[in-house]
């Protein structure tokens, strides 16, 4: 991909299955699922709490076999991993501003010391190396489930055999609880909660047996129980099956590519506000073309018809499209490499909106792409 440009359309190509941490995806946007299935890569920035978390991911699998020893091991591992993650975004010209993350990432500090603190917990579970999952004894980590035709499948963090059964224990470094409810089951995400009731179904499929308790783990190192019921376990499974095969019929039988990008996609101010791969989503740009409220996350594109450099250094720019003329202003030049490329189509992506109606200031996420995927956009 060439920086700054924005890139055909990614191809889409047959999934071999879905995992259960990707089904709650599905079922928001097939569209946006298979691209990430697929490992596309994305087009806008990666925020950095996400980059935390995969630090923290890595943390907890190497203490989950047994490779961290002391605080020493654990500070060593830690600035180890938050090397390689900035290293990859020093490496991407829409992510490198976003180093170090030790500032960019909220609760930085608080994190850290969290995760040393559910490092701790881990080692409280005696553990054992990897082993199959008819044969768990004390806790068996990073164990994969499937069906027994492998449509669905994917590794569940942990298994931990308690007297009464064995229990499903999913980590999570980010928020776990939803805004506004009361009830401990009622406050898990319910994305989370889909996630974990599907481990539950596929554990069904290979033991012929239910656990006794699937929970989740936070770095807060509470563990949270999910009421699970078994029909509903398995009426996700089912789901799950008949979506990848829905899929993949759609791209093999597919003559207009135009015809399934569209079947696929769910374009939605809520759902698409937090997509990656938006820029050269065709059905998201037709949607908030025709759907005209206010919440839909603030991109524009068009023709750029100034570019004005002010005395601070910082850039100002002009944007015509077909409803509406927009300003963006405080755009650092080092980060927008589409405004050197003297093409005059260009898309702005998560900007910040001013008090003034149409006019708008970069933010920390704000991207922007030079030329125009037409082959899309009246087919």
């Amino acid at each position: 991909m060439t920086p700054g440009i924005l890139p055909p359309v990614p191809p889409l190509k047959p999934l071999k299955r879905i995992s259960p941490s990707l089904f709650p995806v599905f079922r928001q946007c097939k569209l946006r699922a298979t691209w990430s299935s697929s490992h596309v890569q994305t087009l806008l920035p990666l925020v950095p709490d996400a980059r935390l978390g995969f630090v923290i991911h890595k943390i907890l699998e190497k203490a989950k076999k047994g490779e961290l020893y002391g605080e020493d091991g654990f500070f060593s591992a830690w600035t180890n991993y938050i090397n390689q993650e900035e290293n990859k975004m020093r490496c991407s010209w829409i992510e490198k501003h976003l180093v170090p993350l030790e500032k960019t990432a909220h609760n930085y500090e608080l994190k850290k010391q969290q995760c040393v603190l559910m490092v701790q917990n881990l080692a409280s579970i005696p553990s054992h190396s990897r082993a199959a999952a008819k044969s768990i004894q004390g806790a068996a980590h990073e164990v994969w489930l499937q069906t027994s035709d492998g449509k669905v499948g994917g590794y569940v963090d942990a298994i931990v055999q308690e007297d009464e059964g064995d229990v499903i224990l999913e980590y999570k470094t980010g928020i776990i609880k939803e805004s506004g409810h009361g009830s401990l089951h009622s406050e898990v995400r319910y994305d989370y909660q889909v996630q974990t009731k599907l481990y539950a179904a596929l554990y069904n499929a290979m033991l012929g047996k239910w656990p006794i308790s699937v929970e989740l783990m936070g770095l807060d190192g509470v563990r949270r129980p999910i009421q699970f019921h078994y029909e509903e376990c398995i009426r996700l499974l089912k789901e799950a099956v008949k979506l990848l095969d829905e899929i993949n019929s759609l791209i093999s039988n597919a003559e207009r590519i135009t015809a399934v990008l569209r079947r696929l996609a769910s374009p939605s101010p809520d759902i698409c506000r937090f997509c990656l791969y938006r820029p050269c989503c065709p059905s998201y740009w037709e949607k908030r073309g025709s759907d005209q409220r206010e919440d839909w996350p603030h991109d524009a594109r068009g023709k750029l018809k100034e570019i004005k450099t002010l005395k601070n250094g910082l850039i100002l720019i002009k944007v015509i499209s077909d409803t509406e003329t927009i300003r963006v202003r405080g755009l650092h030049p080092d980060r927008h490499i589409a405004l050197k490329t003297n093409q005059d189509e260009v898309s702005v992506f998560s900007m910040i909106p001013d008090k003034v109606a149409g006019s708008y200031r970069e933010g920390h996420f704000t991207t922007i792409y030079a030329g125009d995927n037409n082959e899309f956009n009246s087919a």
